[in-house]
């Protein structure tokens, strides 16, 4: 029986545009504070270990962390998470649904990011956990055994739901977790009313 429901934070709860919006002045700013050209801040990307995603950007936070300028990084961010809506539309009908229910995150984002988030919304879960604290990434089996670990998770009783197919399902289901990919909350929405859980 599922008693705990761990959602992903990038894309799954919140719209990630919010980054791409971002991007271009983050860079700016981490041009200007250490004096870096494109091809100089390429090369340090490179040294630090912070690879080009998927999306043809670098994770903004991890560079900026990795580059010890997460304090101008974080100005940023609060800047655009003030005016910038990236909640998706079915959270808070999926939380209400949930109520009773264990529910937390698991996420690649750092807790100070996550923590930023459920303030603005007024979001409350019972967990959030990052690779803050796991000192890793969710590609990676030994992240979900560290929540086991922390959160004294049984997976078998537990459903990770989130939109990437390697770090929401794939890997998460290799230490028993059960998993839900999803594109949208609406399928989420429509697997609780199928198990009839509110």
């Amino acid at each position: 029986m599922i008693t705990t429901y761990i959602f992903d934070l990038d894309d799954t709860l919140i719209d990630t545009k919010i980054y791409a919006k971002m991007y271009p002045e983050v860079l700016k700013m981490i041009k200007h504070k250490l004096s870096l050209s494109d091809f100089e801040l390429e090369q340090e990307a490179k040294i630090k270990g912070v690879p080009i995603e998927s999306h043809g950007r670098y994770d903004s936070g991890d560079l900026c962390r990795e580059l010890g300028l997460l304090g101008e990084y974080y100005e940023i961010l609060e800047k655009h998470i003030e005016v910038i809506d990236v909640l998706h539309d079915k959270v808070f009908d999926v939380l209400q649904m949930l109520h009773g229910f264990k529910v937390g995150i698991a996420s690649n984002s750092m807790q100070r990011t996550i923590k930023l988030y459920l303030k603005k919304y007024g979001i409350n879960v019972n967990f959030v956990f990052s690779h803050d604290d796991a000192g890793c990434k969710k590609n990676q089996t030994v992240y979900w055994k560290k929540l086991i670990e922390k959160e004294k998770l049984n997976p078998l009783n537990c459903i990770v739901i989130g939109d990437n197919p390697i770090d929401d399902s794939v890997i998460p289901s290799k230490v028993g977790f059960k998993t839900l990919l999803i594109k949208d909350l609406c399928e989420v929405v429509s697997y609780i009313n199928n198990k009839n859980l509110h």
